[in-house]
């Protein structure tokens, strides 16, 4: 098996997993050649330069081409004689409209056609462009990821940080959508798409049970029992962070409908279990 993003935080746990159920891991890195996967039979893409940054010109760049360079990379290598029988790119949900909180938000799932015309939106639109271009001939699935809360890193530690000091902070209206998934049930959605072979298409990984700001705000002021609430103005974060400032001032609800179709139950749906 191999594995493009293999380093990071998701690809690692991936490959821990994997390698746990038996399965051979071969890193892939940024410049892997044609024989390197020759001998995979299954591969897994999540490579890309992070979004958390701010989003000047060269970031954006970066950002961008990392993704859809290794995708194509992938789709230039596999041929006839080099096809393995089963390839999971990541995505976002990203790639559905997003809402800063005014009420009403939609519900998206993998049925919707509404797409984002802002970066989150390109980025997820061009690398599912990308990958799709592989799926003649082989099983391909695309995963859109809401956003991976584990203690092990990314998202959560950096946003517990204002509630272990007790400071719970609701930012700006509070209603922006949050779609989330913990860890351990995105290890088990890759597993599940893995062992069944009628798996394939698009699959938004994410907790069935998406939540609101003013909700991941209650629900972290409880966990580290922080006792100050304040509301944070959307400018700050505008200020701060610029254009990448959406990634925590707006969101989509997004539904993982079709693993739930395939039977896929997920262990932490509520998010007050996943942030214990």
């Amino acid at each position: 098996m191999g594995i493009t993003g293999s380093s990071g935080l998701i690809g690692s746990s991936i490959a821990g997993r994997l390698s746990d159920k038996g399965f051979a891991i071969k890193p892939l890195s940024r410049n892997f050649k044609k024989e390197d996967i020759e001998e995979c039979d299954i591969i897994i893409n999540l490579a890309g330069a992070s979004i958390n940054q701010r989003w000047n010109k060269k970031n954006r760049s970066s950002i961008l081409n990392s993704r859809i360079e290794t995708t194509r990379r992938l789709r230039e290598f596999i041929s006839g004689s080099v096809k393995p029988s089963l390839i999971i790119s990541a995505s976002a949900v990203g790639i559905y409209p997003s809402s800063g909180g005014m009420g009403n938000e939609p519900v998206y799932t993998e049925y919707s056609q509404e797409r984002a015309e802002n970066f989150l939106g390109e980025i997820c639109i061009k690398w599912e462009e990308e990958a799709l271009a592989l799926k003649d001939n082989l099983r391909l699935a695309i995963i859109r990821l809401g956003v991976v809360l584990t203690s092990k890193g990314g998202a959560l530690p950096k946003m517990a940080f204002p509630f272990r000091l007790g400071i719970a902070g609701r930012i700006g209206s509070g209603r922006q959508p949050f779609s989330w998934v913990s860890l351990e049930d995105l290890l088990n959605a890759v597993e599940y798409i893995i062992e069944n072979n009628e798996l394939n298409g698009i699959f938004n990984i994410t907790s069935p049970k998406p939540v609101n700001n003013s909700q991941l705000t209650e629900a972290m002021a409880i966990r580290y029992k922080s006792f100050i609430r304040i509301k944070i103005p959307l400018l700050l974060f505008r200020s701060v962070y610029g254009k990448s400032s959406v990634l925590i001032t707006e969101g989509q609800y997004a539904l993982p409908v079709r693993l739930s179709e395939n039977g896929f139950e997920f262990k932490l749906p509520d998010i007050s279990d996943a942030i214990r």
